[in-house]
């Protein structure tokens, strides 16, 4: 019955694609709130200066 493999290799294509776009948009849209979290709660670095001395 090559007519129902053709049929059952089409379902699984699209199955594979939609799995793969929905991983794909997931990730995506997870990316950007956590890269803002990280930002908003790392600390606040100040720059100290270092005074050179000479032997």
């Amino acid at each position: 019955m090559p007519h129902l493999d053709f049929v059952w290799w089409i379902i699984n294509f699209f199955l594979v694609w939609a799995a793969i776009l929905v991983v794909l948009t997931i990730l995506v849209s997870n990316e950007t709130p956590s890269s803002v979290d990280q930002l908003s709660s790392s600390p606040e670095i100040t720059k100290n200066t270092t005074e050179w001395q000479w032997l």
